[in-house]
């Protein structure tokens, strides 16, 4: 049984490697030129019959232009909505606070991609053109995926079949967060409110450069701070 766990483990780890080289228009070959090893061995990682150890996967995400917390992120997010991954038990609030469900979101071949966190497991990936889009999507998803659960007799916390619940968004590249706030705040703001050159935001948000996390934080507040600043205004 482990065995078998650690074997479909292994092949969503190489599903989420492979959707990454992908994204980057990047080949096997190229993966393993950067990685100075044979494309048979990105073959046999991304099909999952070859397990990563630690150091082997800081220097896969290295060439994919990703942190390993990053990476990390998403192999949760992943596994979790798989249910390969044991189920958190979690308290349910008896004051009526409202639950929060985090929504991880990432940017793909010009799309937004997202899956929901841990407390809902079961959901895929959603994609969409726009972030307003995305969150619709999410919404009417998750009601229908709870209507299935109770239709099917499944066991679903009060809490979901009653609604209390909001969406927390988590954007995991500042490509995601940049082209979701787009529409409404020009990089010219983000960068007096954040510090950094528009020229430097304007990379990030084309997929040029990679942040870190501190400048996907820093990005953050500055909108936080734009947005508090606008909600501060009366007539």
């Amino acid at each position: 049984m482990k065995k078998e766990l650690h074997k479909r483990r292994r092949k969503f780890v190489g599903i989420l490697l492979q959707i990454e080289r992908e994204c980057l228009k990047l080949d096997q070959k190229d993966i393993a030129q950067m990685l100075g090893v044979r494309q048979e061995w990105i073959s046999k990682i991304e099909v999952g019959t070859r397990r990563l150890d630690v150091i082997e996967l800081i220097d896969y995400c290295e060439a994919l232009n990703l942190t390993l917390t990053e990476f990390a992120a998403k192999i949760e997010s992943r596994l979790f909505a798989e249910r390969l991954l044991p189920r958190r038990r979690r308290q349910i609030n008896e004051s009526g606070e409202t639950k929060k469900i985090r929504v991880d979101i990432s940017w793909c071949e010009n799309k937004f991609s997202a899956s929901l966190g841990v407390n809902v497991p079961g959901i895929g990936v959603f994609t969409a053109e726009t972030f307003v889009d995305l969150q619709i999507d999410v919404e009417a998803s998750l009601a229908f995926h709870i209507e299935r659960l109770v239709a099917n007799g499944n066991e679903v916390p009060q809490w979901l079949k009653n609604k209390e619940y909001e969406f927390e968004y988590k954007f995991l590249d500042a490509r995601a967060l940049l082209n979701a706030y787009r529409p409404y705040i020009s990089f010219v703001a983000i960068s007096r409110a954040s510090g950094i050159k528009q020229s430097l935001l304007s990379q990030y948000a084309n997929g040029l450069k990679t942040t870190r996390p501190y400048q996907l934080k820093r990005i953050m507040d500055a909108i936080h701070k734009i947005g508090n600043e606008l909600t501060a205004a009366v007539v």
